[in-house]
Formats: C-alpha cells, sequence, structure tokens
C-alpha cells in the first residue's frame, strides 16, 4: 500500500500511511471521516461503509479501480502535495532554495515547491513529462 499512498498524494489527496499501523488505528482514521484502503477483507468487515478492498495487484492498477470508484479525476490536484509527508506544498523563489537544488537546474527553471514540514524541494524538471503520464494513466484522460 506504500506506493498507492504515494501515487494517491501525487494526485493532490490528503494521505495518511504509515507501515506501522496497525488495524484498530487504520479504524480510527475511519471514524473521523478518511476513507481507509487494504487488501485485507477482514478489515474491511470491521467497517464496511468505510474501508475500501482493492485486490492484491500493482499499485497503479489499484489506482486505476480506486479512481473508476470514487471519482478521484473530479477531485485530483496532482503535484501539489509532499510525496514524503503529505503536507501541501508552498511556491517558492529559487534564491531561498539555491543549496537545495542541481546548478544546471537552477540556470533553467523557475518554479519551485517546498515543503514546509520535511522542507523538501519539489519542480517540474524532466521526470515532469514522464509523472504527468502516470497521472493520466491512474485518472484514465
Amino acid at each position: 500500500m506504500a506506493k498507492v499512498a504515494k501515487y494517491l498524494r501525487l494526485l493532490g489527496f490528503d494521505t495518511v500511511y504509515r507501515g506501522d499501523l496497525d488495524d484498530n488505528e487504520i479504524l480510527g482514521y475511519c471514524r473521523f471521516g478518511r476513507i481507509g484502503v487494504t487488501c485485507d477483507r477482514r478489515l474491511q468487515e470491521r467497517m464496511p461503509n468505510s474501508i475500501i478492498v482493492l485486490r492484491c495487484e500493482d499499485a497503479v492498477t489499484q489506482l486505476r479501480r480506486l479512481a473508476a470508484m470514487l471519482d478521484l479525476a473530479r477531485f485530483a490536484h496532482p503535484f501539489t502535495r509532499s510525496l514524503c509527508c503529505n503536507r501541501i506544498l508552498a511556491s517558492c523563489e529559487k534564491e531561498q532554495i539555491f543549496e537545495k537544488i542541481p546548478k544546471e537546474t537552477y540556470r533553467w527553471l523557475d518554479g519551485y515547491w517546498i515543503c514546509p514540514k520535511c522542507d523538501r524541494v519539489y519542480w517540474q524538471g524532466t521526470h515532469a513529462k514522464r509523472m504527468r503520464k502516470k497521472v493520466y494513466e491512474i485518472l484514465g484522460y
């Protein structure tokens, strides 16, 4: 589920994922309005209206199924959250983050975003085209 969580963050969804969450913690999050996603049918039986069971397939297939079930394309805001810690990214000037980006990138690119929690910097470099293609694949555009 780690890849599913990362892709959900890529799509802009507020996503809680920790590998050490036990079933009761997951159910606790669901009691406060979150939707749980799992491959564990027994967990879904404990809270059927808040837990979605996905087949244990590759992450992109799981996400495409989830996107179809929940109409994720309508609510997605890709590239707005930190893939690491889930916080909403803030735009920043490249002069503020000079030491955190490759010198070659600094020379040709002006748009940067930073996570206020983990301090990770994001930009639409050469990998952006590949990532947009993945977003389109998941959301069925």
